[in-house]
């Protein structure tokens, strides 16, 4: 299979294109706008291509397309605080970008579509684990921009008889994230090594639904596998369980073994105070099953970087 795949650079598709790149014939469109050439340079090969391009470039896009079977779509701006002061400059990507890319997937015929989605679509829902059921409700533009995507990705499928699949992505960690970038997780093990307090927005009670980035991989795998008939299909990938941010604090701190001082600072706009999914549906329809706990991921994590 030909597969194109927008963001190919950044954190999650960097790991992406290692776990498929024997398995296929891949296209990685990226701007390195979030990433660096060098983090994929070693990637590419006959098999494995580069274009370096901006979604805002229809004509780039649409030449790139050619006899590509599916599109991998992870290219967005991803910071939360920038959606809100510039919201049109995340609209330009998110969603303009966007629908530019569903636009020369109908030209060039291509039939199966994957986009990540993310959980600001669901902003702070009254009850908790979310489902795919779970009225939208966002608290940024950033969370706007990603049920626009879904909406135009259902609307292409309908209209024009596209496989699609939109993945709602929780809070992924793993190694290799960028630091502007990171989540907590990667924030607090910068924190532990440097032997900094963990700084934490708000009174630490907000949860999150942390998901290693290797089953984040093999959901998207799962994903390619069981597109067939799919028309806008959504799905968390997510571990099905969370936590508070005040109680990952202290797992990491007994994981490293260290004693660091807990500070709390003013909440920060746009963060979510409760996260956790529901992954019946992924399961499901997807035979989606994660299978690395939060600890373990952690302690992997840990002794990857050489941080204890």
């Amino acid at each position: 299979m030909k597969i194109l795949v927008t963001g190919g650079a950044g954190f999650i598709g960097r790991h992406l294109i290692k776990k498929i790149n024997k398995k296929h014939e891949l296209i990685i469109f990226e701007n390195f706008s979030n990433s660096d050439e060098k983090n994929i340079s070693y990637l590419l090969n006959d098999k494995t291509k580069l274009v370096k391009g901006d979604l805002t470039d229809f004509s780039l896009i649409n030449s790139s397309l050619s006899n590509v079977d599916l599109v991998i779509h992870l290219a967005a701006k991803i910071d939360i605080l920038q959606s809100i002061e510039h919201p049109d400059q995340t609209h330009k990507i998110n969603v303009e970008g966007s629908l530019n890319l569903l636009r020369a997937c109908v030209k060039n015929n291509v039939k199966n579509f994957i986009a990540a989605s993310s959980a600001a679509v669901y902003g702070n829902p009254k009850q908790i684990p979310v489902t795919e059921f779970t009225i939208p409700n966002p608290v940024s533009p950033y969370g706007a921009d990603k049920i626009a995507l879904e909406f135009y990705l259902r609307a292409f499928c309908n209209a024009y008889g596209i496989n699609g699949i939109a993945l709602r992505f929780f809070n992924v960690y793993g190694l290799g994230q960028s630091n502007a970038y990171a989540g907590v997780i990667t924030k607090f093990l910068n924190q532990i090594h440097q032997t900094k307090p963990l700084r934490i927005f708000g009174d630490g009670k907000n949860t999150r639904d942390f998901i290693h980035i290797d089953d984040l991989v093999m959901g998207i795998e799962q994903s390619i596998s069981n597109i067939s008939g799919k028309r806008g299909s959504v799905y968390n990938l997510a571990s099905g369980k969370s936590v508070s941010v005040k109680e990952l604090a202290k797992l990491m701190l007994e994981i490293s073994d260290k004693k660091l001082e807990i500070k709390y600072e003013s909440p920060r706009k746009g963060d979510l105070l409760y996260s956790s999914a529901s992954i019946d549906l992924a399961k499901n329809d997807l035979s989606f099953v994660p299978k690395i706990s939060l600890k373990d991921g952690i302690s992997s994590l840990m002794k990857e970087i050489n941080y204890q």
